[in-house]
């Protein structure tokens, strides 16, 4: 039990890791992506591009934690709990930052007509309604802000973990990932029979999910066999192997996006056995709060911003303005609306659920005999 009880106490090094993803893919989309694509924004940054325009793998760093954190939280829960969890979490801060985006974009945005913004910073009703939902993908509508995409993804594995608890697989995981992994590693040509599995299995993102997921099994030392070091390497393997495509889609060295996702392996590994501990650093929970916030916000307000503003201000003043704005924002949400929204929002369920659970105890049979 004491050793559980470890487990489960909040890793900073974690929280800074997350805090580093979402820095490197705000810099990203600010410095190198919002320019380069879709006309997002009127303002280069040539000399800073250069560095970040690897940052979109802050993303896969996101996945590996995701999947380390995620199975940390789904032990000892049933499927409810988890659901509730993961609604308490998700829900706040995304309802805040698609209405904050929505507004924005109505007021500020781009308009049928504006020819000097980019058709995608302008908000539609119903998208904004259906984006509310968070499964706007699947439903085929347009995401208001791109940044999105992930949140798809990891629904889909919220999903997968939630089949696991339910058909109580969770002692049978190096099964599970290894028939995971098969997947993964197939999919790709399996050409157009394997796109009814694309959401549900997200072949391309699983590797990175599956590693943090048996690096939070080898935590323990009992957790550290063979199998699961060939499967850790089979994850790997099959990342490095979507490194490859990814260099070629963003026009970047495969060698150093490679190089980066194995840094990724290695600093994960190096938390989950315990060398990187910074157990008496709790500030950096703060850090880690900031970054769901922060990533949600960040994208299509910060691109109105410099279409509006780029041409008024010096473009340092103006990305480094922006970054602060954007780590306010993130803060207040974290701080003053995210957790007493998620009580809330986790009530709200809970007495849903308890409402449906009992409605589906009065069976046809009951409701004759009376």
């Amino acid at each position: 039990m004491e050793q559980a009880a470890k487990l489960l106490n909040r890793q900073y090094e974690i929280d800074l890791l997350r805090f580093l993803a979402a820095a490197a893919v705000v810099l990203y989309h600010y410095t190198f992506r919002a320019y380069g694509a879709d006309n997002l924004s009127p303002i280069p940054y040539p000399t800073l591009g250069s560095v970040t325009r690897y940052g979109y793998l802050g993303v896969q760093l996101f996945f590996i934690i995701s999947g380390y954190v995620v199975l940390l939280s789904a032990q000892g829960k049933t499927v409810r709990e988890f659901f509730v969890s993961r609604v308490q979490r998700l829900y706040p801060a995304y309802w805040i930052a698609v209405t904050l985006t929505f507004v924005i974009e109505r007021l500020w945005g781009t308009g049928p007509q504006d020819v000097l913004s980019a058709p995608l910073l302008y908000a539609r009703a119903h998208q904004y309604v259906v984006n509310l939902t968070m499964l706007q993908e699947f439903l085929g509508i347009e995401h208001l802000d791109q940044a999105y995409w992930s949140l798809t993804v990891e629904l889909s594995f919220y999903f997968i973990i939630s089949l696991l608890l339910a058909y109580k697989l969770m002692p049978h995981l190096n099964l599970s990932v290894g028939l995971w992994l098969v997947y993964a590693a197939v999919a790709p040509y399996l050409g157009g029979t394997g796109e009814a599995f694309s959401h549900l299995f997200f072949p391309q993102h699983a590797p990175l999910f599956i590693a943090g997921m048996l690096f939070f099994l080898m935590q323990r030392q009992s957790g550290r066999t063979w199998v699961r070091y060939g499967l850790l390497l089979v994850a790997y393997g099959l990342v490095l192997r979507n490194c490859r495509y990814e260099a070629v889609a963003h026009n970047v060295q495969e060698e150093v996006v490679m190089a980066l996702a194995t840094g990724f392996f290695v600093l994960i590994g190096l938390v989950a056995f315990g060398i990187i501990n910074f157990s008496s650093q709790a500030r950096l929970a703060r850090l880690g709060a900031l970054t769901y916030p922060l990533y949600l916000l960040h994208g299509h307000i910060g691109y109105v911003v410099f279409h509006r503003l780029g041409h008024l201000l010096n473009k340092y003043v103006l990305l480094a303005g922006l970054l602060a704005l954007m780590l306010l924002a993130a803060y207040l949400i974290s701080t003053r609306l995210e957790k007493s929204l998620g009580r809330l929002l986790g009530q709200q369920v809970n007495g849903l659920l308890d409402y449906f659970a009992k409605f589906a105890e009065r069976s046809p049979r009951k409701v004759l005999s009376r």
